[in-house]
This record gives structure tokens, sequence and C-alpha cells, in this order.
């Protein structure tokens, strides 16, 4: 069930104050943690130049975490292994540049993320925000300011994600928003600013069990929602990012791009460091727990 905000029991500014809260602490549990994702993407419209034509692609990657060196947030980052069956050939390599290469700048470390887990995108709209975490962003502390937040009049779920559900029944209090800072976060490829707005649904004790995120402009309209669930791990359960629904119209070229990515096998990850010889290479892998 889903209630509005301030109707009855906390107040918009105490939920924001729990969810900010939830949400710096799941940053920090998931920060370990690795999933696989399977990510279908479709194309309808006028892409290279094709009137009416369809061109689909199935991504399979492992989706996890990275915080870069001096670095206060976290980036989710995309490591492509398959695309429409067929392995990637650098994988290895890109993990290297990644994770090993500390004389990289954090910048230069944040923009090879950001590049890398868009590589494969489909369509003729350029992203690097759909990834199943960007959106809990804007609860953080150091962004929160940036948006007003007010309760939400439509609390139906984007894109026909189910409607969720609380744990033991709890209603959910939605909350809209809308970026007010006169820099946004996101930026068109020509550097103009694309402010974002959406709902969070959360529950009383500020746990976010789904996020939805709207860019619209003059050139390009886009929508991702995220939905949360719980996943039983060794030693107890955690919420999760478990499927991302998204949309994206481009007004220029009359094309739309429609995505649906689900998460599984989830698993803890981390990063092995072998030296070849004495003045050899170094190479990366990743290993789970």
């Amino acid at each position: 069930m889903c209630s509005s905000v301030g109707a009855q029991g906390p107040s918009t500014t105490e939920m924001l104050t729990r969810a900010t809260a939830y949400v710096e602490t799941l940053h920090t549990q998931l920060s370990g943690m690795v999933a696989e994702e399977r990510y279908e993407q479709t194309a309808r419209g006028e892409p290279d130049g094709l009137p009416g034509a369809v061109r689909r692609r199935v991504i399979q990657s492992d989706f996890l975490l990275v915080r870069p060196a001096g670095e206060p947030r976290y980036y989710g980052f995309r490591d492509v292994y398959e695309v429409d069956r067929q392995a990637v050939r650098d994988r290895d390599d890109r993990l290297a540049r990644l994770f090993l290469r500390a004389s990289a700048s954090s910048a230069r470390q944040i923009a090879t993320i950001r590049r890398e887990s868009a590589r494969y995108n489909l369509g003729n709209v350029s992203r690097d925000f759909n990834t199943p975490t960007y959106a809990l962003l804007f609860l953080r502390e150091s962004h929160k300011h940036r948006f007003s937040f007010e309760p939400a009049n439509d609390t139906s779920p984007p894109l026909g994600l189910d409607q969720p559900e609380g744990e033991a029944g709890a209603d959910l209090d939605v909350i809209a928003y809308r970026e007010t800072w006169p820099t946004t976060i996101i930026r068109g490829a020509d550097g103009r600013n694309m402010p974002v707005q959406g709902r969070f649904w959360v529950e009383p004790a500020g746990r976010v069990r789904v996020t939805e995120l709207v860019v619209d402009d003059a050139a390009v309209k886009a929508l991702v929602a995220v939905r949360f669930d719980m996943v039983d791990f060794d030693g107890g359960s955690r919420l999760v990012p478990v499927e991302m629904r998204e949309r994206y119209d481009n007004r220029q070229t009359v094309t739309r791009i429609d995505g649906t990515a689900t998460y599984s096998q989830f698993r803890w990850f981390s990063v092995h460091v072998t030296e070849n010889s004495a003045n050899g290479p170094a190479t990366a892998d990743s290993a789970a727990r």
C-alpha cells in the first residue's frame, strides 16, 4: 500500500532524514557486493537513418559499486562481459585500467567508470545514468540540498512496475523531488543543464523500495525506474536492486529506446592483483565469496 506523506505519521522532513540515513548506510553495505545484470535494450524509430527499424541488444554484466580513491561517493560500474552472446574480449584489460592504475586521477577514473558502464548502450541517446543505484544519490546528505521535496499526488509506479509493498505490509510514503540547483548533476553532451525530477517510495523506517528518475527537455525525455527487494545472503537478508526499467525518447530523431535489466546471483566482490614478473605488468581478476 502507498500513502501520501504528511497525511498521518512522520512529516516529509522526517521521512527525508530517515531515507538519507538509510541510503548512506546502504551504499556502504553494497560496496562489496556484485550482481549479475541481464540487460535487454530495444531501439525503435529512425536510428542510422532507417525509418521503422528495430534493433535489439542483450548485455550481460557484473554490476557493482565503486568508490575511487579520495572520492566521497560511490559510482555504479557495469562490467560488461557479453553482448548478444559474444564475449567481450578486453574485459581483463579494462579491470586492470580501472583498479590497478594508482597514478590515474580520481577524475579520470570516474570518467572511465562512466564510459565503460555506458559503452554498449543501444540507440542514439547518450546516457551514463542508467545504473540501478543512481537516483539514490539525490537522497544523500551531500546532494539533497540541490532538490525540493514534497508529497507525491500520483503514487502509481511508472513503466508497469508492480506496486511496491513495505516490510510486514507497512504503508509506503511517496515523495516527489525536483532539482532546483542552477548547475545540474546530469549534463547534456553540449554541456546544457538537464534537471531531474521523480519520486521515491519509502518505508516508514526510511528504506527506499522504488526510485524514479525523469529528465525532460526539448531534445530528450528519459525515465528510469528501479525496484528494490529483499534478497537472502549468508547470515541474513538485504534490500538490493532487482529490476530496472527505462525509456528514452529522442525528440530530434523520433527514436524510442526501451530497456529492462534484472539482477541476480548476488555475491561479494574483491579484486586480486598478480605481478607477472619483476618488471612485468600487473593483472587483475575478480573473485566472489
